[in-house]
């Protein structure tokens, strides 16, 4: 495609982003109230109530045993408490991008599935590194690891032609989602995400984060934060979690190691093992918030809820 080409389809993609519907009102006025200091778990709790589906997700989430609460939680203002604002956070924009990009379509090259394993494990990965790091906004590089490859579900979702010429290119070529994309439309995954983030008025540290997760040097709001969440796509890419386009390594910037202070080998390389094998226990832990973010325990007790119910009318 030629530079010109390129240019038009970069017009084309980004009036495209532009004209996609805001966030949804529930979540837009969640957002906005947990960012605003003044809310409290009363107020919040009163909002949630009036969706049953994240209520019953909040409910199941606080009574989990990863939180070990000793008496069980029925009330959302309660389940608040416990939990904190920053897992409702990322539970809300969790789930609601797994409804929002519910393509049904089957592509035997890209699997949704695999898809959304990388990006939640993605997140699991920067929040235990921005903990261990001593950063304060772990819950905001969560949602960072979540959504850094929004921008490939714009793809597949809305550029359908050329998405499938991308994954063509990926295959035939042997070349990273990435190159791929820069060849066939001239523009990365990574910009269409923030231009998305930045469409549904998410935080504009978080639109950086998307924008620069290939290349946090060049972030302008908080390096830091988007290093965080260079590594752990790096991570999460070694550790062959998931998988988001393609099956091969991106390109590690070195110098994230030492702004992380990341762990190392006796040969100065970093210590790659360690951290995998954290991320498999932080995985672990938060088994019970994957599921939800999934919506596989809910529709689980309600499979219950039904065969029970079933049960009970034969027995009538």
């Amino acid at each position: 495609m030629n530079h010109s080409g390129n240019k038009e389809w970069i017009k084309r993609i980004a009036q495209r982003v532009l004209s996609l519907p805001p966030l949804p009102t529930l979540i837009a006025k969640l957002i906005e109230m947990i960012d605003n200091p003044k809310t409290n778990a009363k107020s919040l709790g009163k909002l949630i109530s009036t969706d049953q589906v994240l209520t019953a997700r909040i409910l199941k989430l606080a009574n989990s045993s990863f939180y070990g609460f000793p008496r069980r939680i029925s009330t959302v203002t309660l389940a608040l408490v416990v939990l904190g604002f920053d897992t409702l956070k990322n539970l809300c924009i969790s789930a609601s991008m797994r409804e929002w990009f519910s393509d049904k379509d089957i592509d035997s090259n890209f699997d949704m599935s695999r898809f959304w394993e990388h990006s939640i494990t993605c997140g699991v990965a920067a929040r235990m590194i921005a903990r261990d790091r001593g950063y304060m906004i772990s819950g905001e590089v969560f949602v960072g690891g979540l959504l850094h490859d929004i921008g490939k579900l714009v793809l597949k979702q809305y550029i359908k032609p050329e998405f499938k010429k991308i994954i063509e290119t990926v295959k035939n070529e042997n070349l990273l989602f990435i190159e791929a994309e820069e060849k066939v439309i001239g523009i990365s995954h990574a910009m269409i995400g923030s231009w998305l983030a930045d469409r549904w008025n998410l935080p504009k540290r978080l639109v950086d984060l998307i924008a620069y997760h290939h290349n946090p040097k060049d972030s302008e709001k908080d390096y830091l934060q988007s290093a965080i969440v260079h590594f752990s796509n790096y991570l999460t890419r070694v550790a062959k979690i998931g998988n988001s386009g393609d099956n091969g390594i991106p390109k590690f910037d070195t110098d994230v190691a030492d702004s992380l202070k990341l762990k190392r080998n006796k040969d100065g390389s970093v210590n790659l093992d360690y951290y995998i094998f954290e991320l498999r226990e932080e995985l672990t832990k938060a088994e019970t918030f994957i599921n939800l973010i999934q919506g596989k325990e809910i529709l689980e007790s309600e499979d219950k809820e039904i065969k029970n119910k079933k049960i009970a009318h034969v027995s009538q």
